[in-house]
C-alpha cells in the first residue's frame, strides 16, 4: 500500500546504479541485489576465496557476481583489507568524483560499482551481512532496535540494552552469545584468520562481539591512530589474510550536520591521506601486493525534524500496538495486539505521508526484502505485521513513556530504500593501485600466480 508515487532519484547520479533501484512491481520499492551484488555477496566471495582448505559449510548467499569479483574466482597474492566507510552512500561518491576532477573519489571511480546494501540500510544489519554473507532474514538482525523473542522485549542492539534501559549491555551476561541475536556464524568463525580495527569506545560490547565473532579486535582512538594501526598488522611478517577496518566519522558528520556533499568530499581525502601514510610506511612489495576493498554500510538521505511520526504521542497508534515499534527510523515494525490488525493498519494509513508505503510483512519477507530463505527461526516473530517506509526527510521516532526524552536534531538518516541510502560503491585495487589511481580495464584487482610470497 502507498500513498502516492514514489520519489524519483537522481538517475545522473546513479549511473548503472539505477538498474538496482528499480522499484519491484509486488510491493512497489526495490529489492536488494542478494542475488550477486550486495554487501552479504561480498563476504560471501570473501570466504570463497580466503577461507581454509577442506572449509566446510559456507556463508548461505553466494559470492559477488563474477563481473564484480575482485579476484576474478582466484586467490589474492597478498593480504586484503576492507575498509567500511559507514554513510558512504554511491550517489554521494559519484557526484564527488564529477564535482571534484582531481579529487579521491574521481581517481578512483574507474575502479568502483555499485552494490546494494541490505534491508534495512542500517549499519546493524549491513554490518551483520557484511561478517556473515548472509541476508538480514537470514541471520536476524532486522533493525538498529529489533525485537528478541527470548529475551521478550525490544532491543537497542548497539547498546545491547532493552529500550528504555540507560545502562548499555544489559544483556551481555555470563550466558551471551553471538547465536542469541545472530542465527548465522561469521566468516572469521568459520576459519579466515582476521584482525578487525574499529573504534576503542566499541571494544568489548555485545555488538562488537557479534560481528567480529573470531577475529582479533584491534581498537584505534583517532584516524592517525588507524593508520598506526594498519601498518602495525600489514607490516608484519606473516600478515592476517583479512583485515577490516571501520571509520564511521561520516556517517556521524550526515546525521548531524545533513548528507552535505563536503562531508563525502572531505572524509575521502582523509581516507586518502591515511592510506598514503600507510603506503609510505610499507615495503613496496606488500604495499603492490595488498588488496584494498573500500565500501559503504549505506548513504544517508535528508531528515526534517519536523517531518516525523512521534509514536508515543500518538494514541490512535498506542492502542493498537502489542510492544513498542522496532526496526529503525525510516523503516518501522509495527506488531499489532490480538484481533487489533485491521485497526492499527488503519491509523498507520492515516498517519502515511506522500511517497510512502505501508507493507504486510509476510508479504515483504516472501518477495524477499529481507533475502531468500532458509530465514532465521524468529524472523516472524521479530518484525511483526506491518512495515512503515517513510519518504525522507520524515521518519518515525518512539520514546519509552517516562524516559528521558531525546532531542529530535538530527538531518541526516537511513534505514530506508531509497536510492541514496541502498547503493552504496565498491572499489578495488590493491594498494599501490589505489594511491596512484590507475584504473585498467576491468576495475579488478589482477591475480598474479600465488606462488611468491607477499
Amino acid at each position: 500500500m502507498t500513498a502516492s508515487s514514489e520519489t524519483s532519484p537522481n538517475e545522473d547520479l546513479l549511473g548503472e546504479g539505477r538498474d538496482l533501484v528499480h522499484p519491484d512491481a509486488r510491493i512497489g520499492v526495490p529489492i536488494p541485489a542478494y542475488h550477486g551484488r550486495s554487501l552479504g555477496n561480498l563476504a560471501a566471495s570473501l570466504w570463497a576465496q580466503l577461507g581454509p582448505p577442506g572449509r566446510g559449510e559456507g556463508p548461505p548467499l553466494p559470492p559477488l557476481a563474477r563481473d564484480l569479483d575482485p579476484f576474478q574466482r582466484g586467490r589474492p597474492e597478498g593480504p586484503v583489507v576492507v575498509l567500511l566507510l559507514d554513510g558512504l552512500g554511491w550517489s554521494g561518491f559519484r557526484d564527488s568524483a564529477r564535482r571534484k576532477p582531481a579529487g579521491t573519489a574521481s581517481r578512483w571511480i574507474g575502479r568502483a560499482r555499485p552494490i546494494t546494501s541490505v534491508f534495512p540500510t542500517s549499519t546493524t544489519v549491513a554490518l551483520t551481512s557484511l561478517s556473515t554473507g548472509s541476508a538480514p532474514g537470514q541471520h536476524g538482525v532486522v533493525g538498529h532496535r529489533g525485537y528478541l523473542p527470548r529475551f521478550g522485549t525490544v532491543v537497542e542492539l548497539l547498546r545491547m540494552s532493552p529500550l528504555g534501559v540507560a545502562a548499555p549491555e544489559a544483556l551481555v551476561g555470563p550466558e551471551w552469545s553471538p547465536s542469541l541475536v545472530s542465527g548465522v556464524p561469521s566468516i572469521f568463525r568459520r576459519g579466515i584468520p582476521t584482525v578487525a580495527l574499529s573504534r576503542d569506545r566499541f571494544e568489548g560490547t555485545g555488538f562488537t562481539r557479534l560481528i567480529y565473532d573470531g577475529a582479533t579486535f584491534v581498537p584505534y582512538s583517532t584516524g592517525s591512530d588507524l593508520a598506526f594501526s594498519l601498518v602495525e598488522v600489514l607490516g608484519r611478517s606473516d600478515p592476517p589474510p583479512l583485515t577490516f577496518a571501520y571509520r564511521d566519522d561520516l556517517d556521524v558528520g550526515q546525521h548531524s550536520r545533513g548528507p552535505r556533499p563536503e562531508l563525502v568530499d572531505l572524509e575521502l581525502e582523509r581516507v586518502d591521506s591515511l592510506l598514503s601514510f600507510v603506503g609510505a610506511h610499507l615495503q613496496p612489495a606488500r604495499v603492490r601486493r595488498t588488496c584494498l576493498l573500500v565500501t559503504g554500510d549505506h548513504g544517508q538521505v535528508p531528515m526534517d525534524a519536523d517531518r516525523q511520526l512521534i509514536v508515543d504521542r500518538a494514541p490512535d497508534l498506542l492502542e493498537h500496538l502489542s510492544r513498542p515499534p522496532a526496526g529503525d527510523r525510516r523503516a518501522t515494525y509495527f506488531a499489532a495486539r490480538p484481533g487489533h490488525l485491521p485497526d492499527l493498519r488503519a491509523a498507520l494509513l492515516a498517519h502515511l505521508p506522500p511517497g510512502g508505503h505501508l507493507l504486510e510483512l509476510p508479504t515483504a519477507v516472501d518477495v524477499g526484502l529481507f533475502g531468500p530463505p532458509p530465514w532465521h527461526s524468529e524472523l516472524a516473530e521479530r518484525l511483526g505485521d506491518l512495515l512503515f517506509l517513510s519518504p525522507s526527510p520524515g521518519g518515525v521516532s518512539y520514546s519509552v513513556p517516562g524516559a528521558r526524552a531525546r532531542p529530535h536534531r538530527m538531518k541526516g538518516a537511513h534505514g530506508g530504500l531509497e536510492a541514496e541510502e541502498l547503493l552504496v560503491p565498491l572499489v578495488a585495487g590493491t594498494l599501490e593501485e589505489l594511491l596512484a589511481g590507475s584504473s585498467p580495464p576491468g576495475h579488478l584487482i589482477p591475480t598474479p600466480p600465488p606462488s611468491r610470497d607477499a
